[in-house]
């Protein structure tokens, strides 16, 4: 589309696209089928680039907020969320992974803010953190 924009455009009839060939652009609709989107959340879960998963991400997010009611009737089938909970699962791991060592970086840093307030010095508190987080001196180091 060239004219009377500010730059040249294309424009995409989503409906009128091959699925099975164009099933990213096909998940920018609101009216994705349930088998679509199973199939959708099944392919991100084989991608295994990251710059790969950032994209699918995204495109996720849209297709997840524009088709609500999808999502809501996939979770609410016994079977269709055994199986979203399947294919999620990477990534649900790795979030899981991240949440415990930032949950860890808080209970130390915790450790350090108590100790200090009980007036012990920082030499005092590496020790005691490198024992009980066994971190290393440099690890420990980093959260005086």
């Amino acid at each position: 589309m060239k004219g009377e924009v500010l730059f040249p455009t294309q424009i995409i009839v989503t409906k009128e696209l091959e699925e099975e060939t164009h099933i990213w652009l096909s998940a920018l609709s609101d009216e994705i089928k349930k088998q679509s989107m199973l199939r959708l959340l099944k392919e991100t879960g084989r991608l295994s680039g990251k710059a790969e998963k950032e994209y699918a991400d995204s495109v996720m997010e849209v297709s997840i907020g524009a088709n609500k009611q999808v999502i809501e009737e996939l979770i609410g089938d016994g079977d269709m969320c055994q199986a979203l909970m399947e294919i999620m699962e990477p990534q649900l791991l790795l979030r899981e992974k991240e949440a415990r060592k930032e949950g860890r970086k808080e209970g130390i840093q915790g450790t350090v803010d108590t100790l200090r307030e009980f007036g012990h010095g920082d030499l005092e508190i590496k020790r005691a953190i490198m024992q009980r987080y066994q971190l290393s001196i440099e690890e420990a180091g980093e959260y005086l």
